[in-house]
């Protein structure tokens, strides 16, 4: 029965059996009975034959989207699915014909004014989806900038996600790479100008910035084997991001678990290790704000994380590391630990060499920063700056084709070299040329936008 428990079950024994005083096992049963009761609510919405119901089964494994479902009767034709903590709003956008459509409208916005018993607003996010195989996207323009934009209540922009499905069809599946399940040269070109214009169109109708992204959920008709989506683990991301950090772990349960459902992305940015420390930060931030539990986090909620771990293994893998990676992966928790990861470009570096985490040259850098550097007079005032930009600088490497040149490049003009100077316990040596580096990196980081 102990490999049955759920995330929250995991998790709740886990601060019971904290070795940690009293008081701040208190306090972390506190914010936990707090992030158990969140629940996220996300409206999706779209056009007639956008995909609405073949996403939401992608995303969550579930075929509870069909028409006559869960029909909440005071909102007449606006479907709501229960997943735990995950509650979906299914509404039907515009298309329908004009008595129809203004039905859907009215709906739509009085779902949107709905307020929770806090007295918040009860919509936390809405996903709006495109068609991809069509040009004519007027309908969809007008339940955007017409309907929903103008009664998101503040903001606007933080609790909209506008994502255009149907990818592989939108040049009537020319230049799609069926073998591979991507689109070739031609269509990726097609697909970012259709971006910028949906982009543009929104802007232009209600002055918010909204940057789409475009995907495929597959295709699964009832009973049958469901296609390869694209780009869905992209999706998953941002409404991941888009979602209010104190209620993310809701998603933790219902995420499905089959692997194949997430291998295929653009490869623009590591989706699934976003996906990771989003709820890092949620357990680093939420879980245990205002307690000291001492060491690292992991050694709290070690069976929380093979929960998680199980939940959502399939959505990052089930590679090494799976169920550390849910409660470790997160820079909050690397800065306060002290001991272990938060060495990005030293880690990066090491990645491109094929060196383990714990590999002399990490181990080396990170006793430098916490034995050393943490406790000289700017050294708190550095380390903070370079977690607050060095990720973003990997980020920016990682996606220039010329990445391997730029690692090897920082590792024999810096790294290296610092690394003979801790050897040599010259460090302030060491210290000055890390800066160099940072200062390199900040200059050149403008090449690579």
């Amino acid at each position: 029965m102990e490999t049955n428990k759920t995330f929250f079950e995991a998790m709740e024994q886990d601060i019971m059996n904290a070795d940690i005083p009293e008081s701040e096992k208190n306090k972390l049963m506190k914010n936990f009975l707090h992030l158990k009761e969140q629940k996220i609510n996300i409206m999706i919405t779209g056009a007639t034959g956008c995909g609405k119901s073949s996403t939401i089964n992608a995303l969550f494994n579930t075929e509870v989207a069909k028409v006559g479902v869960g029909v909440d009767p005071e909102t007449m034709d606006i479907a709501r699915y229960d997943l735990d903590n995950l509650v979906l709003w299914d509404s039907p956008g515009l298309g329908d014909g004009k008595e129809a459509d203004n039905r859907h409208a009215k709906n739509i916005i009085s779902k949107l004014h709905e307020r929770d018993e806090n007295g918040n607003l009860l919509i936390d996010l809405v996903l709006v989806i495109l068609d991809g195989s069509t040009r004519d996207l007027g309908t969809s323009y007008e339940l955007i900038n017409s309907v929903i934009i103008p009664n998101l209540g503040e903001d606007k922009e933080g609790r909209i996600l506008v994502a255009i499905n149907q990818c592989d069809v939108a040049m009537k599946g020319r230049y799609w790479n069926y073998k591979e399940n991507k689109p070739e040269p031609p269509l990726v070109k097609f697909l970012e100008e259709k971006v910028i214009s949906v982009q543009k169109r929104i802007k232009e109708g209600t002055g918010i910035d909204v940057t789409p992204i475009y995907y495929s959920a597959g295709f699964k008709e009832e009973g049958m084997e469901q296609c390869r989506p694209y780009n869905l683990s992209k999706l998953l991301y941002y409404i991941i991001k888009f979602t209010p950090k104190e209620k993310r772990l809701s998603f933790v349960e219902n995420i499905n678990r089959d692997e194949e459902m997430w291998k295929d992305n653009d490869d623009l940015k590591d989706y699934r290790k976003g996906i990771l420390e989003s709820f890092g930060e949620t357990v680093s931030e939420c879980a245990t704000d205002g307690a000291d539990i001492g060491g690292e986090i992991g050694s709290v909620f070690g069976s929380a994380g093979e929960a998680a771990g199980r939940a959502i293994g399939g959505v990052i893998g089930a590679g090494v590391g799976v169920v550390k990676a849910i409660i470790e992966h997160s820079p909050i928790r690397r800065r306060r630990s002290g001991g272990g990861g938060g060495c990005y470009i030293t880690t990066a570096t090491c990645e491109e060499y094929g060196k383990p985490d714990d590999c002399y040259e990490l181990t080396a850098f990170r006793n430098f920063r916490d034995n050393w550097l943490a406790k000289q007079p700017d050294g708190k005032e550095l380390i903070d700056r370079y977690y607050d930009t060095a990720p973003a600088v990997v980020e920016l490497i990682n996606r220039q084709p010329d990445r391997s040149d730029i690692y090897h490049h920082l590792n024999d003009f810096y790294l290296s070299r610092c690394l003979r100077y801790i050897e040599q316990g010259e460090n302030e040596k060491c210290k000055d040329l890390y800066i160099q580096m940072m200062e390199y990196l900040y200059k050149e980081q403008g090449k690579w936008q």
